[in-house]
């Protein structure tokens, strides 16, 4: 307790020393809260809690990767280890119908009128997607490395998706651009959506009340019931 002391107090004068060296009320202000996070004020701004309005745009990697019309695979070609058929657009506007195979992934010989599962010849089958793009499109090659370099530059917390809902009448206005991989996504993500039985709705008393009576005399008790709470509460 005499170190933590100790060390508070050398902290404090430290900060008092250097607003008496620089002798200006400007060195004063820079430690200040601002005037909205003070007590009694009775003005507190929304804009502080957003980002910049203004939204940085991304290279373009691609121009539209969605599911296939071709998918499900069939039958016989699930048995041959088929998983999903995909198609997409290369920002040079080259189509190509892509298989999602257990050995990895490969251009099929597919159209949009014909279907032709057989290997492409002219491309060969890689075990990772993006390495695939890469031999199809040398834009996608230079930009997406350019995203990957930005993105491992952000905070942790910055790459990581948030489930909290945001209401569009705090957000920033931004204009409403065709964005396939967007429709892809509200589509695909099945966060905060349970799998129930037809017909049948989610008793939401009943999960809450038995979230609350989970155990939480020890520290795992308590992080499982705060999970379910949260999970119920999406």
């Amino acid at each position: 307790m005499g170190t933590s002391r100790l060390f508070s107090f050398a902290i404090t004068r430290l900060f008092f020393l250097n607003i008496d060296k620089r002798g200006s009320k400007e060195a004063t202000n820079e430690y200040k809260p601002p005037d909205y996070m003070l007590p009694n004020n009775k003005d507190i701004p929304l804009l502080p809690l957003h980002l910049s309005a203004t939204k940085a745009k991304q290279p373009a990697c691609l121009k539209q990767l969605t599911f296939s019309g071709w998918n499900p695979p069939p039958g016989k070609r699930k048995m041959k280890g088929d998983l999903m058929y995909l198609h997409v657009i290369t920002a040079e506007d080259k189509r190509y119908h892509l298989t999602a195979s257990l050995k990895g992934f490969f251009v099929n010989q597919s159209t949009d009128d014909v279907f032709n599962p057989k290997q492409d010849t002219a491309h060969k089958l890689q075990h990772s997607l993006v390495d695939l793009f890469n031999t199809l499109s040398n834009t996608f090659k230079k930009n997406f490395s350019v995203i990957q370099k930005k993105r491992n530059q952000k905070h942790p917390f910055e790459r990581i998706g948030t489930p909290f809902q945001v209401y569009t009448w705090l957000s920033a206005d931004y204009e409403h651009t065709v964005d396939w991989f967007r429709a892809e996504d509200s589509n695909a993500s099945k966060l905060g959506h349970e799998d129930h039985i037809p017909g049948h709705s989610r008793d939401w008393n009943e999960e809450i009340q038995a979230t609350k009576e989970l155990p939480k005399k020890s520290l795992p008790e308590r992080l499982i019931r705060e999970r379910a709470m949260f999970k119920v509460n999406l």
